[in-house]
């Protein structure tokens, strides 16, 4: 993983969780790396570790208990939640980055739809 300097380090590493747990990459029940092993990965300050990962229990994304490790939530509906509202902020850059193009919607559509499988051909041959 690597940081920008656009945002703080803490909010990127909770936006980076957040992806891998939507995409599956850890499933509910799953357990997380320890915040130690994390930010020696990362070589960030463990602080920066558990301000995120405090972020996400607090949305109740995670489940942390005293001495014992991390895991993604068992609750389903907030993973799902979760997802569906990445995909409407990415839906609303998407469409203000593309308003000042003047697309109407059916070439908007095709257009994405060839522009998705010409991905999904590319991410097979990966």
């Amino acid at each position: 993983m690597e940081f920008d300097k656009r945002s703080p380090i803490y909010e990127q590493l909770k936006h980076h969780y957040k992806q891998i747990i939507v995409a599956g990459d850890y499933k509910a029940g799953d357990k997380l790396p320890s915040r130690r092993e994390i930010a020696q990965e990362l070589k960030i300050n463990p602080n920066t570790v558990q301000r995120a990962l405090k972020e996400l229990e607090e949305e109740e994304i995670i489940v942390s208990e005293p001495n014992v490790p991390s895991t993604v939530t068992m609750n389903t509906e907030v993973i799902e939640k979760l997802k569906q509202s990445m995909l409407h902020d990415a839906m609303v850059q998407f469409y203000d980055a593309i308003q000042p193009l003047g697309i109407e919607a059916h070439e908007l559509l095709a257009s994405l739809g060839e522009y998705i499988e010409e991905r999904s051909g590319i991410d097979d041959r990966d």
